[in-house]
């Protein structure tokens, strides 16, 4: 019960105050896969407005993985230019090669068979699960773990120690909105609960939140 309530709480905040970004937006299952495949390799090393252009861009170019298995290299790269780790979109492109050629051109929607493909390890792998097929999975990015550490206080090593925070992520328990509630604890992290000065008054769990309570505000 109480996890259903963190939830919700999270939930209604994100159904407000979300940004509207253009791999968010409504449309088929396919291109949803396909935009958050792109924009997770992109959100790899890259803030999401610098982010937003090159996505808007290279969608428009390359609508699909089809196209993009077959994408000439140096198009390719010129228009990944600016945002740099270029292994990235190479990473990208031999997917969508492996993608349309193994798996009937549809991602696989299963964690095995996405780390099996380039680029792509145990985030990323959660955060597609979670975001492009539903599944109550929540992918431990900063944000995400930061909202976690400061949620419970977590701050010695072994506290934050990355087993011991994917043991206990699961204080934010689950939603059959699984997409939007991976997307609303991202945003949370990204918004509110920032690496330096949180807007904790502006938090919609700051109520239960042991950071809070302890000190008043979150710590760095």
């Amino acid at each position: 019960m109480k996890e259903l309530i963190i939830t919700n709480k999270i939930l209604n905040w994100y159904d407000i105050h979300k940004r509207t970004l253009p791999w968010r937006k409504k449309t088929s299952l396919n291109k949803k896969q396909y935009y958050t495949l792109v924009s997770e390799f992109m959100l790899q090393q890259t803030q999401v407005a610098t982010v937003i252009p090159y996505f808007n861009r290279f969608i428009k170019h390359i609508p699909n993985l089809e196209v993009l298995a077959k994408y000439d290299d140096q198009k390719l790269i010129k228009l990944w230019e600016g945002l740099g780790y270029y292994s990235r979109v190479k990473n990208l492109k031999k997917t969508a090669q492996i993608v349309v050629k193994d798996f009937n051109k549809n991602l696989p929607d299963n964690i095995l068979d996405l780390k099996s493909l380039p680029g792509i390890g145990d985030y990323t792998s959660s955060a597609i699960m979670a975001i492009a097929f539903n599944k109550p999975i929540i992918p431990l990015d900063g944000n995400i773990e930061r909202v976690l550490k400061r949620y419970l206080y977590l701050k010695n090593e072994n506290q934050i120690h990355k087993d011991n925070l994917i043991k206990h992520k699961k204080i934010f328990g689950t939603s059959l909105r699984s997409s939007d509630y991976a997307q609303a604890l991202m945003e949370l992290g990204a918004l509110i609960c920032k690496p330096i000065n949180p807007y904790c008054e502006r938090c919609p769990v700051s109520g239960k939140c042991k950071s809070f309570k302890k000190k008043g505000f979150c710590f760095d």
